[in-house]
């Protein structure tokens, strides 16, 4: 797949996904859809998240380093969009169960950290 058709198909994808999210917010009554509505609601908003995210930072990524490996840079906006995603859709949760608090997003943090530094220890594994 060349690079025009991942981002032409990344903003198809992410556009529905935007989509999908609207209506699942107009549509569905959480009081009476029960957990089916909020799983719906936290899964098109991390789908949403996770295309939005990755192509502003591929679009920054590729803006600054015109040299570099476009494959590469596409595995690592990806990586870090579903990252800073599930992150958003954690601590939205965790607040609309009134949990959200300081040291909730700390281990978030931590925790997204420890998943990244693994990432590239494995990948500089692979290199050597």
């Amino acid at each position: 797949m060349t690079f025009r058709w991942f981002v032409i198909l990344m903003g198809i994808g992410t556009a529905l996904a935007w989509i999908a999210w609207l209506f699942v917010i107009q549509t569905m009554n959480p009081v009476e859809a029960g957990l089916t509505a909020f799983i719906f609601f936290y899964f098109t908003l991390f789908l949403s998240l996770v295309g939005t995210l990755s192509m502003l930072e591929l679009i920054f990524r590729v803006g600054i380093r015109r040299d570099a490996m476009i494959t590469r840079e596409v595995r690592v906006s990806v990586r870090h969009a579903m990252l800073l995603a599930l992150g958003g859709s954690t601590a939205l949760w965790l607040s609309s169960n009134r949990a959200l608090s300081w040291y909730w997003i700390l281990l978030l943090i931590i925790c997204m950290s420890v998943v990244e530094y693994l990432f590239l220890a494995v990948q500089t594994s692979r290199r050597q």
